[in-house]
């Protein structure tokens, strides 16, 4: 029971983060939770129904505004997740990408404050959205961590807060309902009644706090925060690699 109780925590903690910025509980939720012993199978089964149900608010809510990356997503994501998803559960490939996905969570907050290296940042993924859509993929079926490029994209694409945090629960579905398809097929008994339960929780957050935080926050606000955020998340994941 008390192993439930500390997992609720993290759930409410990290289901707020994600309730506002579309992304929250597989990047900071799967390194506390292999910090705390479980298993990376066991620590997305945890995770993944509740990241899906936060995301299918989300996307519902801003479904209008899901655009140019609805499709690209299933194309040049889709596969490679599941290739790298497959590669970690069968122990043939497995490597630790949190200081390159610090660097560059720190490199695009920085980004943010200058307009020219933004608009540099944009048209360089706009030239080669393909290829990087492909590695996000891969990066985030072999390490959960993918929604931090996920993050640097959306945000580099649109800067309304209402665009930004549709597009990147859309990618964040795409992504975790992929990953719940292979968990399914290799290791389907890795779900539980507290997965369910804690997805129940992630919906509570999102109604009762999350969601409502949103909605008060202005535009400049909302976009000031996502950057301290990216720079906040780049930085803990650069110093857990380093201490």
């Amino acid at each position: 029971m008390e192993e439930f109780w500390s997992l609720t925590i993290i759930v409410i903690l990290f289901s707020t983060v994600q309730s506002l910025f579309g992304v929250g509980l597989l990047i900071f939720g799967t390194p506390t939770l292999l910090l705390m012993g479980y298993s990376f199978e066991v620590t997305i089964a945890f995770l993944l129904p509740s990241s899906v149900t936060i995301s299918i608010m989300q996307v519902l809510h801003g479904r209008d505004r899901i655009d140019q990356l609805r499709k690209s997503f299933l194309v040049y994501s889709v596969p490679l997740i599941v290739v790298g998803l497959v590669l970690v559960m069968r122990e043939i490939l497995v490597i630790d990408i949190k200081i390159l996905v610090g660097l560059a969570l720190v490199f695009s907050a920085i980004t943010r404050y200058h307009k020219k290296m933004q608009q540099a940042v944009a048209n360089l993924l706009e030239r080669h959205s393909k290829p990087y859509l492909m590695f996000m993929g891969f990066v985030h079926g072999l390490t959960n961590m993918g929604g931090g490029f996920l993050t640097i994209m959306v945000t580099t694409l649109y800067d309304d807060k209402e665009s930004t945090r549709a597009n990147i629960a859309y990618g964040y579905l795409v992504f975790a309902l992929s990953q719940i398809a292979v968990l399914v097929l290799l290791h389907p008994g890795v779900f539980s009644i507290s997965s369910i339960l804690l997805a129940a929780i992630a919906l509570l957050t999102y109604w009762i706090v999350g969601n409502v935080l949103y909605v008060k926050s202005s535009r400049s606000v909302y976009q000031h925060l996502i950057t301290v955020f990216m720079l906040a998340y780049g930085i803990l994941l650069i110093g857990q690699e380093l201490i």
